[in-house]
């Protein structure tokens, strides 16, 4: 007969999942805003929000932008900040009290503790386009969508090239770089190894 503590082991199991699913969505959802964002505030490098409202745009010296502010108005549009509210609304609905989201290190702001505010992830195109002095993006080399491209500089996964043949991403379809990062690399995201050194790569066992 299966055991009580099977039966919770089980639950357990599905509830860290659930768990670490919900922490992959408050990522990528980051991801989104920090892209709708910077394609009119190039220089942002934070946020904050109340609820799902975003209150305030920050980059590394100031705000430049905030809600309701006549001398930073004009430079988010609604439609930014529609897509960025409908975005936070669907991550808070994985998240249904704040701490999932202090433990994805998301900070009470100190004036104000409905507010939060968090760090914009990195421009994955700058990662990977800048990272250990990689070439510029038509000088990188590309390849055939879902055929291996090698491993990772970083954490010796093996990677694939996505669908547009000039990225990579590991066999679960992630960008993200979770390491370990020998070195002193900081990259968010897989960097291909250059072709001479991935022969002497060892290959991390998943």
């Amino acid at each position: 007969m299966t055991s009580k503590a099977f039966w919770s082991e089980y639950f357990e199991d599905a509830y860290r999942e659930a768990g670490l699913k919900r922490r992959e969505v408050l990522d990528r959802g980051l991801l989104l805003i920090a892209h709708v964002i910077r394609e009119e505030l190039p220089t942002a490098t934070a946020v904050s929000v109340r609820a799902a409202d975003l209150t305030a745009v920050h980059d590394a010296e100031s705000t430049i932008w905030r809600f309701n502010d006549e001398a930073t108005n004009g430079k988010l549009s609604g439609h930014t900040r529609a897509l960025v509210r409908d975005t936070l609304l669907d991550m808070r609905s994985f998240a249904h009290t704040g701490a999932p989201l202090l433990a994805a290190d998301w900070k009470q702001a100190l004036d104000d503790p409905h507010t939060l505010r968090v760090a914009l992830p990195a421009d994955l195109n700058k990662d990977q386009d800048q990272e250990q002095g990689a070439p510029a993006a038509e000088e990188r080399p590309h390849g055939t969508p879902g055929e291996d491209a090698g491993t990772c500089a970083q954490c010796h996964r093996l990677l694939i090239w996505d669908g547009t043949g000039k990225r990579v991403n590991d066999e679960w379809g992630e960008y993200i770089c979770s390491g370990p990062r020998p070195g002193g690399t900081e990259s968010n995201v897989h960097i291909l190894a250059a072709p001479e050194t991935r022969a002497d790569q060892p290959t991390v066992q998943s």
